[in-house]
């Protein structure tokens, strides 16, 4: 089982919901107005310097096949965009335990 992070600028958001829906992932976690300052983009700090801010969306995927489509469809996501401030990044793990039954 994987642990997923999604981390998109707020303006992002409904498509990476749209991507999970797509990949029949029903289940994720939704953090709001998450201060960032990345490698590649401006920094979104939520303040009159650096507007704006980012969302972390947070899921647990058992099901390897999902989990490559979610792969899949992020990469192309990124190979589309036309701005670095529009990039989605995505980190995963492995989750030892999970007690949620």
């Amino acid at each position: 089982m994987k642990h997923v992070n999604i981390h998109c600028d707020v303006a992002q958001a409904n498509e990476i919901i749209d991507i999970l829906e797509q990949c029949q992932i029903s289940a994720f976690q939704i953090l709001d107005n998450v201060k960032v300052k990345n490698r590649i983009g401006d920094p979104r700090m939520n303040n009159p310097i650096w507007p704006g801010y980012n969302v972390l969306i947070m899921t647990q995927i058992r099901n390897q096949a999902k989990y490559d489509q979610l792969i899949q469809k992020i990469k192309d996501y990124n190979n589309r965009v036309t701005h670095s401030d529009q990039l989605i990044m995505l980190e995963a793990w492995e989750i030892d335990t999970l007690i949620f039954e």
